[in-house]
């Protein structure tokens, strides 16, 4: 379907006046539209082989709607979304904002589910009980993927697997599952006039353990910039408390982390980021040991 066939949906006047694509972004396709009658700015997001995707971030921002600013979905498609366009630039290393991006990641924490998972359209499925468990299942998931592009052996993989197991008391959490972004960094933190204007792109989302996300988001923004995640750390826990042993399970969390980056490295042959995350993987797994 034509770019215009989709905003004469919702806007059956409208003529498109410009579109431009977003460069940032490795498997779905992102559009800026401008249009007239009425006169508006509007984001076509589209997902080319998942087309899943379109109803579970169209559900999450549905959820997130009251709570945080999100784009507004103005239409569904198969495999689409058309979508209000947030005014912003990327998160910059100001101290409040950072402090008001740790506020709303715990805001977006705020929403819980029944069982951990990843998020497929509206279910958590494969669903699971125990947060541990979906940890094991998505390791193994991963390591697939790296055995079958021989990666690294696995050897390798074991001694990953030996730090998880030996560090599965700490991981063991109580706390409920909740929806973590995972993929909060600047690009996807929207800043206009000295405020938040936005979080966008939810496509990576699951139910999960909120520490997860936290120490995901400190490792992309902050990993040499500690000062930085503090001032993170203390907006967040303005809204809601870490538990005393976030600490010990960050190590943890950033190499799977890493892990995770290494996989999808593969998954979509960056060849520059293969080699850049299975050095950080070897780096982070012998600190561990």
């Amino acid at each position: 379907m034509k770019i215009g066939e989709i905003i004469r949906k919702v806007y059956p006047e409208a003529r498109v006046i410009s579109i431009r694509k977003f460069k940032k972004g490795v498997i779905n396709k992102t559009y800026e539209i401008s249009i007239a009658n009425p006169k508006k700015d509007l984001v076509i997001r589209i997902y080319p082989s998942e087309f899943w995707k379109a109803k579970k971030e169209n559900y999450i921002y549905g959820l997130l709607a009251k709570k945080i600013p999100t784009p507004k979905v103005l239409w569904e498609g198969k495999n689409y979304l058309l979508m209000s366009k947030i005014d912003g630039k990327e998160l910059s290393l100001d101290r409040k904002l950072i402090k008001d991006a740790g506020f709303l990641l715990a805001k977006i924490h705020s929403i819980r589910f029944p069982y951990y998972g990843w998020i497929m359209g509206k279910k958590v499925r494969p669903k699971f009980r125990r947060w541990l468990d979906f940890i094991a299942y998505d390791f193994n998931q991963k390591s697939k993927i790296l055995m079958r592009a021989n990666i690294i052996d696995k050897e390798e993989i074991k001694k990953i697997k030996k730090v998880i197991e030996k560090n599965k008391e700490i991981l063991k959490t109580k706390t409920r599952p909740c929806l973590l972004h995972k993929d909060y960094h600047s690009s996807h933190i929207l800043v206009k006039n000295k405020k938040i204007s936005g979080i966008i792109d939810f496509e990576w989302a699951i139910s999960g353990h909120n520490e997860l996300d936290i120490a995901k988001s400190c490792y992309y923004m902050f990993d040499k910039k500690k000062n930085f995640e503090k001032v993170f750390i203390e907006g967040y826990e303005s809204y809601k408390k870490i538990d005393k042993r976030f600490d010990e399970r960050k190590s943890i969390y950033k190499l799977l982390t890493i892990f995770s980056s290494l996989a999808f490295s593969v998954k979509h042959y960056n060849k520059k980021w293969i080699e850049y995350n299975k050095k950080k993987l070897v780096y982070e797994s012998e600190k561990l040991d």
